[in-house]
This record gives structure tokens, C-alpha cells and sequence, in this order.
């Protein structure tokens, strides 16, 4: 929910942005405008100024030529003075706008400088002169005017510009944004969303700004080549799975060459006790036949009577003979035993275990880490298989769990493989393991004959019970030692 705000906030902080960028410009503007107009307007007090001083010049000029009479009358001095020093001024503040004017302030302080006989003459081309100048710097005051009065009309049109220009350039903005900007990058966004589920497609370009072009299409150029490697992953992992498979079978085939090995063991170790139980009988009675063979030889029964007593002593010998020879097969060597990490040996069987089980049994494996027990190998292996195998076998199709267990006092290691199964039968528990009898109608009973010769060869225990409200577990107990006990 916050990511999904966090998109839908993002168009409008970066349209508020860039309209704030565009105010501040405005603003600028209208303020670098307003600076000017303040320039133009600073300079207009002095112009004032010298705009009084240039009338009370003429207002003086104009008052000494009305005292003077006739062309011989002399002007009062000190008008005259008067009229000098405000010229003089006018000249050196230098606050005119007209380029004639120095020249004519200069004319002018000549003319009333120059001793001549006619001061009323002299008065009246001096007042010639000021009237020039106040007609010039009048007009030039009053293109000054107009000029500030049109830069303010047009900044209050500026400004009433901007103000109706920007929403309208916000709306405008908006909308080009979210149509070439904001639209694709959701889109790329909502594409990427894809990308994680590994659902590859690729953008369209047609309505994508020319600017992002080159990125949306590397985007698209970037998803093929993810489709492609994910095609190219999914077929090695089904060639994997396949040759796993196929390694599983394999193991799993001998692993059951293993198990019919020792059911041959078993019947090879019946066989040896039945040779062993026939041998001493036979032996007697090859004996007696060599007894009976003397006094036939002496002559006191039929000749051809100890013939066929050879016979029979030949044919016990060869008896006696092929006995031994099946004997001899049944005293095989046994494995040696190796240190064996426990955690790991069963985690490879069971990975193997897997692709022989019905999809619908689950296992679930609680070890020990770190466990190390000395065992034989190959005989540890095959008897914890026959015992998930017996495990799946008495859940009778049926949906379920295989739980196995480790666990260890220090000395002892005890595993435990519990089903979801009917359980055992109460005679079943009574009688123990016995060889050839299987609590199965198909068994041969000899998966747990040969689980509980293992554990009797290791000099441990075996223990079986049922656990609420169903299942069997089998319990072994081996005396194991690991190195770092040693």
C-alpha cells in the first residue's frame, strides 16, 4: 500500500516542482523589470530639481529683463548674480537629460558673462537660450514618463500573463508528463512487478517519448534475453531433474541388488546351518559303510555287495563334498567399519528415497548435526532403507508421513522411523522379529530379519511399538563411537 501511494504522489511533487521552478522564473523577471523601472524612476527626483532650478532661472531672467527699461538701463546685479549661480549649478550637477543642455548652460553663462552696452539684449538671448533648454528637458522628461508608464503597464500585463498563464501551464504540464512521462515509467514499473513473477513482456514504444526510447528499449532487449535464459534454465533443470532421476533409479536398483544380496546372505547363512546339521550325520555314516566294507572284502558276503557299497560311500563323499563347498560360500567377510557423518548419509538416502516413494507419502527427517558414528556403510544404508521401504509398505497406499529421527547421549545413537501406517499387530509385538514371517500377506520377512542382524552384529538394540492414535515406529539403539570420543 505505501509503494502504490508512493507512485500515485509521485507525478504530483514533480509537477508542483517544475511549477515552482516556473514561478520563481516569473518572479525573477518581474522582478529584474521592477529593478529597472526603479532605475528609471530614481534619477526623476533630481530631474525635478533641475527642471525648478531651470524655470527659477528663467523666472529670474525673465524678472531682471522686466526691471530693465530700455537697452542702456542695467539689469539689477543682483538678479544677475543670481541667475549666474543657479546656471552655474544647473552646469556642474549635471542632472539634464538632454545632450544639448551643457551647451546651451554654457551659451548662456557666456552671454550673461560678456560685457556689452545692451544688457537688455543680453537678457533677452540668455532667456532664448533657457527657454531652448526647458523645452528640450520637458520633452525629454516626458518620453521618460511615458517610457516608465508603458514598463509599468507592461508588468502589470506580465503579470496578470503569468497569473493566468500558470495553471494553465500546470494542466498543460501535468498532462504532457503523465502522457509521455509518468505513464511509461508506471508501466516500466508494473513490467519490472512482472519481470519478478517471471512473466517476460515488453513494453510498446510507439507512444513512448523519443528521450526514453533508448532505455525502454534496452528494457525490451534485456527481457528477451531473460526469456531466453530462463527457457534455456528451465531445459537444464529439466535434463538435470532427468539425469537425477535416472542416477536415483540406478541407485535405487542397487540398493535393491543390495537388499536381494542379503536376503541371499540370509538364505545363505540357513543353508550353511543345514549343511552344518547334515555334515555330522553323514560323516557317521560314511563311517559305518567303511566298517561294513572290511568283512565284505574278507568274503563273507556277496562279492558284488561291497561294489555297491563303494557306490553309496562315493556318492556320500561327493555329498559330504558339495556341502562343504556351501559352506564355505556362506562364510563371507564382513564390512568393515568407517567413521560416517550421520546427518549426511541419511540426507542422501532419503534424497534417493524420494523418487521411490509415492508422491503422497512426505519425509521428514530431525537429526543431529555433526553426529559421527563408526559403522559399516553400506549396511547402515540398507537397513534404514528397508526400514522407510516397510514404513511406506504398511501405510497401504494411503496418504501420509515418514518421520526419521537421530539423536545421541554421548555414547549411544539412537534412530527412530515412525509411519502413519495401521500399526503393529499385538502378536506381531509379542513374538519379535522372526525370519520369514512378515506381518504383510505378500512379505518374505526378511527386511526386519535383516535389520535386527545388523544391529546384533553391532551389539545394540531394537525396539518396536506403536504410537497414538496410529503408526509404528522401530526404534534402533547402536553403540556407536566417534573419533573425538576416542
Amino acid at each position: 500500500m505505501r509503494a502504490e501511494r508512493r507512485e500515485a504522489n509521485l507525478p504530483i511533487w514533480i509537477t508542483v516542482s517544475l511549477l515552482s521552478g516556473l514561478l520563481m522564473i516569473s518572479l525573477m523577471i518581474q522582478l529584474a523589470m521592477a529593478w529597472q523601472s526603479y532605475q528609471r524612476i530614481l534619477p526623476l527626483p533630481k530631474h525635478i530639481a533641475h527642471l525648478e532650478r531651470l524655470q527659477s532661472a528663467l523666472f529670474d531672467t525673465e524678472e531682471s529683463l522686466a526691471l530693465t527699461d530700455g537697452q542702456d538701463a542695467a539689469a539689477d546685479p543682483a538678479i544677475q548674480s543670481r541667475l549666474q549661480r543657479y546656471l552655474q549649478e544647473l552646469l556642474e550637477r549635471g542632472n539634464h537629460l538632454a545632450a544639448n543642455t551643457p551647451d546651451g548652460l554654457g551659451a548662456a553663462l557666456k552671454v550673461l558673462a560678456a560685457d556689452t552696452p545692451e544688457p537688455q539684449l543680453r537678457l533677452l538671448q540668455t532667456l532664448k537660450i533657457l527657454r531652448g533648454i526647458f523645452r528640450e528637458e520637458a520633452a525629454a522628461h516626458g518620453k521618460l514618463t511615458e517610457s516608465i508608464a508603458a514598463a509599468a503597464k507592461f508588468e502589470v500585463e506580465l503579470g496578470i500573463g503569468i497569473t493566468l498563464a500558470l495553471p494553465l501551464s500546470a494542466v498543460l504540464l501535468f498532462y504532457l508528463m503523465r502522457r509521455r512521462i509518468f505513464q511509461p515509467l508506471q508501466q516500466m514499473g508494473y513490467m519490472m512487478e512482472l519481470l519478478g513473477e517471471r512473466r517476460y513482456q515488453q513494453i510498446p514504444l510507439e507512444r513512448i517519448d523519443p528521450a526514453f526510447v533508448p532505455i525502454f528499449a534496452n528494457y525490451n532487449s534485456m527481457v528477451v534475453r531473460l526469456s531466453e535464459l530462463e527457457a534455456e534454465h528451465l531445459q537444464n533443470r529439466q535434463n538435470l531433474e532427468l539425469l537425477v532421476e535416472q542416477a536415483a533409479g540406478t541407485l535405487i536398483a542397487q540398493q535393491r541388488n543390495l537388499a536381494q544380496t542379503e536376503r541371499f546372505a540370509a538364505l545363505g547363512e540357513i543353508s550353511a546351518r543345514l549343511v552344518h546339521e547334515l555334515r555330522n550325520p553323514l560323516a557317521g555314516i560314511k563311517m559305518a559303510c567303511i566298517n561294513l566294507q572290511q568283512p565284505l572284502q574278507i568274503g563273507e558276503v556277496q562279492p558284488d555287495a561291497a561294489e555297491r557299497i563303494g557306490l553309496v560311500i562315493a556318492e556320500i563323499e561327493r555329498i559330504i563334498s558339495t556341502l562343504n563347498r556351501c559352506l564355505q560360500g556362506a562364510n563371507h567377510e564382513p564390512e568393515p567399519l568407517r567413521a560416517v557423518l550421520v546427518d549426511q548419509t541419511v540426507s542422501e538416502l532419503l534424497m534417493l528415497a524420494r523418487y521411490q516413494l509415492p508422491k503422497s507419502i512426505t519425509l521428514e527427517y530431525r537429526g543431529c548435526p555433526g553426529l559421527i558414528c563408526r559403522l559399516p556403510d553400506t549396511e547402515f544404508r540398507q537397513a534404514l532403507l528397508n526400514l522407510i521401504l516397510n514404513a511406506q509398505q504398511a501405510m497401504d497406499g494411503n496418504s501420509g508421513k515418514i518421520a526419521i529421527s537421530a539423536a545421541t547421549d554421548g555414547r549411544r545413537m539412537t534412530l527412530a522411523v515412525c509411519d502413519d501406517g495401521h500399526g503393529f499387530s499385538g502378536e506381531f509385538l509379542e513374538n519379535g522379529i522372526r525370519d520369514f514371517v512378515s506381518r504383510r500377506a505378500d512379505g518374505t520377512g526378511l527386511g526386519l530379519s535383516m535389520v535386527k542382524r545388523f544391529v546384533r552384529n553391532l551389539n545394540g538394540e531394537i525396539k518396536l511399538y506403536n504410537r497414538q492414535p496410529h503408526g509404528a515406529c522401530v526404534e534402533i539403539i547402536l553403540n556407536c563411537i566417534a573419533p573425538h570420543h576416542e
